[in-house]
């Protein structure tokens, strides 16, 4: 009997932190827009209007995602920061990674979160060998010259 190795690698979804809200708990109402927004304890839930796209990992330890932002530009990179193990109030583990691209948060993880399922954030298991994120500057652009202020003169006068 002859075994045929699978040719489908596992497919992962990432969705930007803005598709993610803190529904209970310290963070309850803020943005996520960091790694250090997330805390232990919290609820999250999926936006509505969450969207949600497919990505490939960059190689067998995890330590990187690629995602395809459009037809005619080149695979992004996004860097693995944590793997984050959420739990459903029906008690159901999800696990997520926390990763980066060009300063901007996202969720990457096998299952998309179910919009309307709590899922509380029990354990962050932060990558060990140091990696700190690399700032990446804007385009530089030319400041605008402020504009000449009028000139103003009032005449003062003491009254009693």
């Amino acid at each position: 009997m002859m075994v045929v190795p699978s040719t489908r690698e596992t497919q992962y979804h990432v969705c930007s932190a803005d598709g993610i809200r803190a529904e209970f708990g310290v963070c309850r109402g803020e943005p996520i827009r960091q790694f250090q927004d997330l805390v232990l304890g919290d609820i999250y839930l999926a936006k509505p209007d969450a969207t949600w796209t497919e990505a490939g990992a960059q190689d067998d330890n995890l330590s990187g995602f690629t995602i395809d932002l459009a037809a005619n530009l080149p695979l992004r990179g996004l860097t693995n920061l944590a793997h984050l193990v959420f739990m459903t109030t029906t008690g159901r583990r999800a696990d997520a990674y926390a990763a980066v691209c060009d300063g901007h948060l996202y969720f990457v993880c096998e299952h998309p979160f179910q919009h309307a399922t709590e899922y509380v954030l029990i354990d962050i298991n932060a990558r060990s060998d140091g990696f700190v994120p690399a700032v990446v500057p804007t385009p530089a652009r030319q400041a605008d010259a402020p504009a000449p202020r009028p000139q103003v003169v009032e005449t003062l006068r003491k009254i009693g």
